[in-house]
């Protein structure tokens, strides 16, 4: 983990590392993406899990299945877990006071590649490996096809400030603003 620190003494930031403390058998994994929430870093695997450690005491605290396929990436906001995997699947988990409950899920074409939430949090973006862009209501996860005009992967989708009309996206070939 690394941390951004101010010295006094140069009067700028620098970075420190550290490394976390993991069980010291078992969890050797390919991380493919992370996001900090609250006072954890959750990071997705290959395996198609998430892996919880503290940010302060850089402790494993624990790893959930999630994903078949891999987890690809995901976005945690308001006590929700939504995750994009491999499998195809965008799932709601509840991850309030500890507790990680699956709430829905649905199937998407291709592979979850790219999950962002729009600025006011009532849909996400989902970005495909077939090149398809969905509209997903984070309440109860219905969607709908949005665009289908890439013709490689989504990489990412990315709204600016106090917008929910556009967003920007990176594929394979070429950066696109809808």
């Amino acid at each position: 983990m690394s941390t951004f620190e101010y010295d006094i003494a140069s009067m700028q930031y620098g970075m420190k590392q550290g490394k976390c403390q993991l069980p010291s058998t078992g969890l050797t994994r390919q991380y493919t993406t992370s996001k900090v929430y609250e006072e954890f870093l959750y990071a997705g695997t290959m395996g198609g899990e998430v892996c919880l450690f503290h940010l302060y005491t850089r402790l494993y605290k624990g790893s959930i299945p999630i994903s078949s396929h891999g987890l690809m990436c995901f976005a945690v906001f308001d006590g929700c877990l939504y995750t994009g995997g491999g499998d195809g699947k965008v799932k709601k988990v509840n991850i309030k006071e500890g507790s990680w409950t699956l709430e829905k899920e649905v199937q998407l074409d291709g592979k979850v590649i790219s999950v962002s939430p729009s600025i006011d949090k009532k849909e996400l973006i989902c970005g495909t490996s077939n090149g398809k862009i969905y509209r997903v209501l984070t309440n109860d996860l219905t969607y709908m096809l949005h665009t289908d005009a890439h013709v490689n992967c989504i990489h990412d989708i990315a709204f600016p400030l106090n917008s929910n009309d556009n967003f920007a996206t990176i594929d394979d070939a070429v950066l696109y603003c809808v």
